[in-house]
């Protein structure tokens, strides 16, 4: 890692000792690829339920609790627990803007919520069902008579785009400059490739307000610059924050659950095989491989000292929120980590998509969208398996990944080699 800091900064006096753990959770869990979930799964084995990291990239030291009933507790107290200051992108560029409604606590909270929730209801997702089975069987059309993909660039990175650019009616043609831009944004350790890709994403959106002030559309853009908070139109600054939370959130969550289902199943042909057979099960196979694979984590800041457990967090203390540790949670799930598309999603429902007032509002479209693109590529593809000659490359740096992902498939009427035949039997 470049740009970060040389050496961790020392453990703060109010922490004991028994609860650190010299380790960056995320680098240590790209370091284990293919394995780490599991080595995710065997911290429930080796650490306290909640311990002190010193680093997590190039950000600093925080508490990393483990157990789900403490990240519920925290996740329903954000007076305690603040979300305020959660990214870095503002503070990169010398700015203080915030991403709303993510960064703002209630009672505020709910008053910039409210201007997404019309865009992700029930009824406006399945009002997309034909586009989005339209445009992934388009994708997959451009691949399949080439029997392997390279899967992030074929389907897991255009697919969601272009949805959320039609749902947000933003350029379509812009979609390679989103893509580019979020991966690195997100997915970067450098510090200063993250600073140079908030920056030119905050001067598109800016551009792009700009735009739409002078020119109003049926976009999103348009709807926001129509809205009010308290009886007043929104800020330069609330527009820029809110603009930017929808890009990063819809424009790369759904690719990176894609790639980490895919490999699962291209590394397990007996469940693609279940799934085939039994193509009732998919959607609870969504929910499993969400709980199994989950990917996202995020910050809060402690805003009064609070005792959790053994543990007693002081004010200003920064504290992990890791939806991948609480999802895999023996106490919570049988086997939690064993991928069972016959586990009852209901009995312990998983925090895949957060929990409390910060729950993920794309959620509908964001379980839409994978259960078709998991029916569809089964339903119009022989068995799936990693492609020859290459290695799966996974990333836990932001918003977990496949950052390398290619898959490969028999043609009709062609022979499978031999360690094809092996891996199908697998």
């Amino acid at each position: 890692m470049s740009n970060g800091p040389e050496t961790p900064a020392p453990v703060p006096a109010h922490i004991p000792m028994h609860l650190v753990r010299d380790f960056d959770l995320w680098a240590e869990l790209t370091a284990q690829g293919e394995n780490a979930y599991a080595w995710a799964a065997e911290l429930h084995r080796t650490t306290p339920p909640i311990f002190w990291i010193p680093r997590l990239s190039f950000l600093p030291g925080t508490w990393v609790p483990r157990r789900a009933e403490d990240l519920r507790r925290i996740l329903q107290d954000p007076q305690t627990f603040s979300s305020v200051g959660l990214t870095p992108y503002a503070m990169l560029l010398g700015e203080s803007w915030r991403l709303g409604p993510l960064e703002i606590d209630p009672p505020e909270h709910a008053k910039y919520r409210a201007l997404l929730n019309p865009l992700f209801t029930p009824k406006k997702v399945e009002a997309l069902e034909q586009n989005i089975r339209q445009l992934a069987n388009q994708l997959i059309d451009e691949v399949q008579a080439d029997g392997r993909c390279d899967f992030n660039e074929a389907f897991a990175k255009p697919f969601p785009t272009l949805i959320f650019l039609t749902l947000m009616g933003w350029p379509l043609e812009d979609r390679p400059l989103f893509q580019h831009w979020t991966q690195t944004l997100i997915k970067s350790v450098d510090l200063q490739t993250v600073t140079d890709n908030a920056r030119a994403i905050t001067d598109w959106i800016r551009n792009h307000i700009a735009e739409r002030r002078a020119n109003p559309g049926d976009d999103f853009t348009s709807y926001l610059l129509t809205s009010e908070i308290d009886g007043r139109p929104l800020t330069d600054d609330e527009m820029l924050g809110i603009n930017f939370l929808i890009f990063i959130a819809g424009l790369d969550t759904v690719t990176s659950c894609l790639g980490l289902f895919f490999r699962h199943l291209a590394r397990n042909p007996e469940q693609q095989a279940q799934l085939r057979a039994n193509p009732e099960l998919i959607g609870d196979a969504v929910e499993e491989l969400l709980r199994s694979y989950s990917i996202v984590n995020m910050r809060r800041t402690v805003t009064c000292d609070v005792q959790i457990g053994e543990v007693m967090m002081k004010k200003g203390d920064m504290v992990l929120i890791s939806t991948e540790l609480a999802n895999l949670d023996p106490e919570v799930f049988d086997e939690a980590d064993k991928v069972d598309f016959q586990r009852s999603a209901g009995a312990s429902p998983h925090m895949a998509f957060s929990y409390g007032v910060h729950r993920c509002v794309g959620s509908h479209l964001a379980r839409r969208e994978l259960r078709i693109a998991l029916e569809l590529w089964l339903q119009r593809l022989p068995l799936l398996r990693i492609a020859d000659d290459t290695t799966p490359k996974f990333n836990a740096f932001g918003v977990f990944g496949m950052e390398d992902l290619h898959l490969q498939w028999d043609q009709p009427g062609t022979t499978a080699t031999a360690s094809n035949k092996q891996a199908a039997n697998a």
